[in-house]
């Protein structure tokens, strides 16, 4: 029997900033069937895949190995064999303390073809992010990269005189007096400089800075953890006069985008590109419906048509063209609910006008969530054009990220997002979540906000808002 085999891509996820993945690597995760992913590949990058693509989880925690290395190559195998195209998402450089070589090993000896997509790796976009490049013409001319982390094999490997000027050590937290002492009994200075960077390249990145003699217990006192990067050398000095991720505006600020819609959120990465540790939550999906040739045919009936949103927008237009209309059979006066709406209807070279809906015999298509309210029968129509749903392949990221970041601000862009955040955060997390402070667009939103128990206003994020004008997401 011949086996359809399907296709395996070790792709590098970069070190945390996910606009650090390469553009092959995402369109990977584009044509993705099953993502294998790590507990160190940033798993929002996972929002790039089909909307059906399964998600396998195989994070590993100091002694809690939550899939076990054997049974990571016997799935890759096992979904390859399968027909699927997998991708294995490895945080930074897969070829870089990734494994990826026995992995790769193990999917070679099955003849299923693969190929390694390289990415940043760790010791150097986490240290460019902290202000100090791994190299300086006038006191580093050399680099080693090195795992804090031994097995019996490659323990002799690791300590020898030839090192570069620079040394980084991955994932060296534990080991880090053992670490700083023999490369003192190697010759180095108790004087060389040495900092430790957690989770860099995030908003939560946090650095310490000290001597072969001092670091140890200076990440102590600051209970600096893994994921961490050791960077041993010189080039240390230079952070004091180049560091510019902490100097962000919004640096180790961590804030949550409530949602309400399918699509990528603008606020997260402006406030992301600004320096906070931001999170979209909960996970949508928008499940398009497909329209009856009578409801289109009712619409060209119609003296208005109103969208609801530009999701609506995409399903009325995709579906209209395919029966063989054009925009000569729309309603003469076409309207929009919000700018973004309008700037949809822009692209188009439609010129829409802001929707009235006292008025009657008007068409408005528009999600179900909104059909629902049932506030504008009997006047006019209401076609559905689209289901906004909880996206459940998340859950496991929603958890972890909710659970290992102490968040301090939601944002709410529109009142959909506020019930859709209370209802979801029910189902993660048991803390309270009025507790945070936020921020709003609108101020009914402020309004529905404090009727649900949100008090305390985030005022530098509040005035960010108001000072860029966001319209509603």
């Amino acid at each position: 029997m011949k086996t359809n085999k399907g296709h395996v891509a070790f792709v590098g996820a970069g070190p945390g900033d996910i606009g650090l993945i390469t553009q092959k690597g995402l369109e990977c995760l584009s044509k993705a069937d099953v993502v294998l992913y790590d507990r160190l590949a940033n798993p929002r990058l996972l929002r790039y895949t089909k909307n059906h693509c399964e998600f396998v989880y195989c994070g590993k925690l100091p002694n809690n190995h939550i899939m076990r290395q054997e049974k990571i190559n016997e799935s890759l195998i096992y979904y390859a064999l399968k027909g699927k195209y997998v991708v294995r998402l490895k945080g930074g450089d897969p070829s870089v303390f990734g494994r990826v070589g026995e992995e790769a090993e193990a999917v070679a000896k099955q003849a299923i073809p693969f190929e390694i997509v390289p990415g940043i790796t760790a010791s150097i976009a986490a240290s460019a992010y902290a202000g100090i490049p791994v190299t300086h013409r006038e006191c580093s001319n050399s680099f080693t990269i090195r795992t804090g982390h031994f097995c019996e094999n490659n323990h002799k490997l690791n300590y020898d005189k030839n090192t570069g000027d620079t040394i980084a050590y991955y994932m060296g937290v534990k080991g880090l007096g053992t670490i700083c002492q023999e490369l003192i009994e190697q010759g180095k200075s108790k004087e060389t400089k040495a900092a430790v960077i957690q989770w860099g390249t995030l908003g939560k990145q946090k650095v310490v800075e000290g001597t072969l003699a001092t670091i140890v217990s200076l990440v102590e006192k600051e209970n600096i953890t893994n994921p961490a990067l050791t960077i041993v050398g010189d080039v240390v000095n230079l952070r004091s006069s180049i560091a510019w991720f902490e100097k962000l505006p919004f640096y180790q600020k961590r804030i949550i985008i409530a949602k309400s819609s399918a699509g990528e959120s603008q606020l997260e990465k402006y406030f992301s590109d600004n320096g906070a540790e931001v999170f979209a939550f909960p996970a949508l999906k928008k499940v398009d419906r497909v329209l009856h040739p009578t409801e289109i045919e009712a619409i060209k009936e119609k003296e208005r048509l109103i969208f609801f949103a530009p999701e609506s927008m995409e399903v009325f237009f995709s579906q209209f063209y395919q029966h063989g209309y054009d925009l000569r059979d729309l309603p003469k006066q076409i309207e929009y609910v919000s700018e973004k709406t309008k700037k949809a209807l822009a692209e188009k070279r439609i010129r829409g006008q802001q929707a009235i809906f006292q008025q009657k015999d008007a068409c408005i298509i528009g999600p179900s969530a909104v059909e629902s309210s049932n506030q504008y029968a009997p006047k006019n129509i209401f076609i559905i054009s689209h289901e906004i749903k909880i996206d459940f392949r998340f859950d496991e990221m929603n958890r972890r990220l909710l659970s290992e970041d102490q968040w301090q601000t939601v944002i709410f862009p529109n009142k959909s997002a506020i019930d859709y955040f209370l209802k979801e955060w029910e189902r993660f997390s048991a803390d309270n979540p009025t507790k945070l402070m936020f921020a709003y667009i609108g101020e009914s939103v402020k309004e529905y906000a404090m009727e649900k128990g949100f008090h305390l206003i985030d005022e530098a994020v509040q005035q960010a808002l108001e000072t860029k004008d966001w319209k509603v997401e």
